[in-house]
């Protein structure tokens, strides 16, 4: 599988070059179907625990509603708190709890503790919408950036509620599109959608580093590589993290031509690899160690499963083992996805598996038999008479 022609992003400026992504087949084959309760969710996303055993998905009317990652069958329907849309959520490192915020000043607190969902009690953020948030990896602080190009850093209060306060250093009103942070040097990592990409360091100052010719959307980084993966609607941009002088971190970028449609949002897959959601329904894989694209789901091989899913939005995947996992849509649909080759894989295997089953049985029944009816002790008993007739007549010459 992953011989798959690549795309190698050489890149020295952003959206200096231009990659073109080569037709293939889905590397991954759509399995069972399941739906979250209620006809039309409006889900805008999903955010996943720590731990990846939890999944809270969110969207308009405040729909909010907390699954198993394993089996979205076993879901906790949480009570509406409100009726705006709800834009991004972020669980606290604890994994005990998440904030989830909207429209009009939105911030909802998750508890797992109870499994409950209450207003965090933001009082200041009220009319503005609130688009995107991330805890900071040492739990202290979470960030929120709103569409009026706002980042506020929020936690709990004394009283119960929640302080807030406004970061300085934004440039323009820009809208702040995603936030995310690594637990190296303490550094989150914003996307806004014409004044760039910033860095957040661990004492609230904001920096920005570049990209302000691209209308980012999402931005997703893992702490093993100190590294984060940017996306426009064709353009993939890296941000290399300098933990030491963070200020000094840079963003580049290339322009992926030859797909067929646009990315939307990023999904950290596996080790280094995140998984790219486009519009219309198809998924293309990026792997930050070897900076390079893969094909993974055609919206073409979705339409043969399920045309009515092909036309779908994906608002989430996650995986439970190598290639292995769900996708999540805006109306509340999920469908598993497993390996392309994963049914020949297993049926080999099954069939090596079933004779030498058999082999066994039968070797099992056949010991038994001979000890039972003394099959074959005849043939050895006659066999040795034999040789003991032939040694005496030896001795008599």
């Amino acid at each position: 599988m992953r011989s798959r022609m690549a795309i190698v992003l050489l890149v020295a400026l952003l959206v200096s070059n231009v990659s073109l992504l080569s037709s293939a087949s889905s590397a991954v084959e759509l399995d069972e179907f399941e739906s979250l309760p209620g006809e039309y969710l409006g889900l805008n996303g999903a955010v996943h625990s720590p731990s990846r055993e939890l999944v809270i998905a969110f969207g308009e009317e405040s729909n909010v509603v907390v699954f198993s990652s394993s089996d979205p069958s076993d879901y906790i329907e949480t009570p509406s708190i409100g009726n705006n849309s709800l834009n991004d959520a972020s669980f606290h490192p604890s994994g005990n709890s998440a904030l989830i915020v909207g429209d009009n000043g939105a911030v909802l607190r998750y508890s797992d503790l109870d499994k409950s969902l209450t207003h965090a009690g933001a009082v200041n953020l009220s009319g503005s919408d609130l688009l995107s948030v991330s805890w900071g990896a040492s739990g202290s602080w979470a960030y929120i950036g709103s569409a009026e190009g706002e980042i506020w850093r929020i936690r709990a209060s004394g009283d119960g509620g929640s302080e807030a306060h406004l970061l300085e250093g934004l440039a323009g009103q820009s809208p702040v599109t995603s936030i995310d942070c690594i637990s190296e040097g303490m550094v989150c990592v914003a996307s806004t959608s014409f004044n760039g990409i910033a860095i957040i360091q661990r004492d609230h100052s904001l920096n920005w580093i570049g990209g302000s010719s691209t209308h980012w959307h999402d931005v997703e980084c893992i702490d093993t590589a100190s590294s984060c993966v940017a996306i426009s609607s064709n353009i993939l941009g890296t941000v290399n993290i300098n933990t030491s002088s963070p200020e000094k971190s840079s963003i580049s970028g290339v322009e992926i031509l030859g797909l067929d449609g646009f990315f939307r949002s990023l999904t950290y897959h596996t080790e280094e690899r995140f998984l790219i959601s486009m519009a219309p329904f198809g998924i293309v894989e990026h792997d930050l160690e070897k900076n390079a694209t893969f094909p993974w789901l055609e919206n073409s091989d979705v339409a043969d499963v399920n045309v009515l899913l092909s036309g779908e939005r994906i608002v989430s995947t996650w995986t439970l083992d190598e290639n292995i996992g769900w996708i999540l849509t805006d109306r509340g649909n999920l469908v598993s996805f497993y390996p392309a080759d994963y049914d020949v894989e297993n049926s080999i295997l099954s069939l090596i598996i079933s004779i030498a089953v058999l082999l066994a049985i039968v070797g099992f029944i056949a010991s038994i038999m001979m000890s039972v009816f003394g099959w074959g002790t005849g043939i050895r008993q006659d066999k040795n008479r034999k040789r003991g007739k032939s040694t005496g007549g030896n001795r008599k010459r």
